[in-house]
C-alpha cells in the first residue's frame, strides 16, 4: 500500500473550523489559516460533490487509522512561535478537536475532487484502508520566482529545487473511503497556521447533534503576546571570520537569532577531500535533500560565491531531509533560492570540529577533530 505525503510544513494558530450542515451534493470550499471579520482564510480549498459536513472531534486511535501507523500522528512537520516548539500532526487535530472538531465532508458517491486554490506550502493526505484509490495531479512554482518575481511566475508540472504547490493542484478520490487532508497557505500571511479535515465517500453522516457553532474562533491570549513570524525573518550576514582547518575561508553566511546558518553546499564542498566529506543531493520528486556521509562532495557551480553584504528575507526551509537514508529534522531557511543550515547542526551530524573565538570574532572548523556540544 502506498499513502499519498505530500508535505511543506505546519504551524498551528488561529484556525476556521465549520458546522454540521446538510445539503444538495455541490462544490464546497473549506477555508483554514489566519482569519479574521473580513478574511475568511488565507487556504481555500474546494470539494466537489459534497452532500454534508459536520465537526467531529477526533481521538488519536480514529486519526491513526488514516495513516500507515500510530507514529505518523507524531510526525514533526514545523515548528512553532515559542522556542521553536515542534508541531506534530497530532497537535493539529488536538487543535481542531478543542476547538469544535475537525472538519468532515461527506459525499454520497465517488468521485470527490480537492482542489487547492491557492499557492500552498502543504497538500498532504492520507487514508483508511489498502484499496482506496486515488489520482494526485501537482502544480508547481519555483519558491524564488514566487517570492521574487510574482507576476511573472511560471506553473511548473516538474517541482524545481525550491517550489511551493501552485493553485490548481488537485487530488481526485476515485472510490468510496475515508480520506484526511492536512494543508498550509504559501507563508506570507502572519500568523500562519494549518488547516485540516476529512473527506468521508459512502458515508453517510451521523445523526448525532452537532457541535455547537463555531465561526473563526480565536485562542484567547493576552494583548502582549504577540507571535513571532517564523515566514519572513530579515536576516544580516555573519560578520565574524571563519577558518577550515586553520585556512581563511570566505562564506555567505547569516545570523539568525544568535546562530550562525551557512548554505549547505558551501559546507560540502569547504570539507570536501577531508576525513569529514559528504555529498548532498536533491530529490525534486520527493521535494527532498539527502546527505550521504564519508563520500566526495559533487560542486553544482556556485558554492562559495562572496556575499553582497545586505540584509536578506529568510522563509523556512520546507524540503525534506535525509542523512544516510534517515529522516532527520534541522532547521533551516532559503535565502535567494539556497538552502542555509545552522552550522552547528551540520557539523553535528557529521561529527565536525567547530569552534568559536570570541576575542577575535572567529569560527573554527576543524575535521580533524569530533564535534562538541
Amino acid at each position: 500500500m502506498r499513502k499519498r505525503f505530500s508535505l511543506i510544513a505546519v504551524v498551528v494558530v488561529l484556525l476556521n473550523v465549520l458546522t454540521a450542515t446538510a445539503f444538495a451534493a455541490t462544490t464546497e470550499t473549506f477555508y483554514g489559516g489566519y482569519s479574521d471579520s473580513n478574511y475568511k482564510g488565507s487556504i481555500e480549498v474546494d470539494l466537489t460533490n459534497i452532500s454534508s459536513k459536520k465537526n467531529v472531534i477526533l481521538s488519536e486511535t480514529e486519526a491513526a487509522e488514516y495513516f500507515d501507523d500510530a507514529e505518523t500522528l507524531d510526525m514533526i512537520v514545523d515548528y512553532g512561535y515559542e522556542e521553536y516548539k515542534e508541531i506534530t500532526i497530532k497537535d493539529i487535530i488536538e487543535y481542531y478537536n478543542d476547538n469544535g472538531g475537525v472538519p468532515t465532508y461527506y459525499a454520497d458517491a465517488a468521485p470527490v475532487v480537492v482542489t487547492a486554490k491557492l499557492a500552498m506550502r502543504t497538500f498532504y493526505f492520507s487514508y483508511k484502508g489498502d484499496s482506496v484509490k486515488y489520482t494526485f495531479e501537482p502544480k508547481y512554482y519555483s519558491f524564488g520566482e514566487y517570492l521574487y518575481d510574482f507576476e511573472d511566475k511560471q506553473v511548473y508540472t516538474q517541482p524545481p529545487e525550491d517550489w511551493l504547490y501552485a493553485d490548481g493542484t488537485t487530488a481526485t478520490l476515485i472510490e468510496p473511503g475515508k480520506y484526511i487532508f492536512v494543508v498550509r497557505d504559501d507563508g506570507f500571511v502572519f500568523p500562519s497556521s494549518a488547516g485540516i479535515f476529512c473527506v468521508h465517500i459512502g458515508d453517510k453522516l451521523s445523526e448525532d447533534p452537532a457541535p455547537e457553532e463555531l465561526e473563526n474562533p480565536v485562542p484567547e491570549e493576552p494583548e502582549t503576546q504577540v507571535p513571532k513570524d517564523l515566514n519572513n525573518v530579515n536576516v544580516n550576514p555573519t560578520t565574524s571570520k571563519v577558518l577550515v582547518n586553520g585556512k581563511v575561508v570566505e562564506f555567505e553566511a547569516y545570523n539568525i537569532d544568535g546562530y550562525n546558518y551557512f548554505k549547505l553546499r558551501d559546507i560540502a564542498l569547504a570539507v570536501n577531500n577531508t576525513e569529514k566529506n559528504f555529498e548532498v543531493t536533491w530529490d525534486g520528486v520527493n521535494n527532498a535533500i539527502n546527505l550521504i556521509s564519508n563520500k566526495p562532495y559533487t560542486p553544482s557551480g556556485g558554492e562559495l560565491a562572496k556575499g553582497d553584504g545586505t540584509a536578506k528575507v529568510a522563509i523556512p526551509t520546507t524540503s525534506k531531509i535525509y542523512k544516510d537514508g534517515k529522516e532527520i529534522f534541522l532547521t533551516a531557511y532559503n535565502i535567494n533560492g539556497n538552502n542555509y543550515f545552522k552550522l552547528r547542526d551540520i557539523t553535528k551530524a557529521f561529527d565536525i570540529g567547530v569552534t568559536w573565538d570570541s576575542a577575535t570574532s572567529t569560527i573554527g572548523i576543524d575535521t580533524s577533530i569530533s564535534y562538541v556540544e
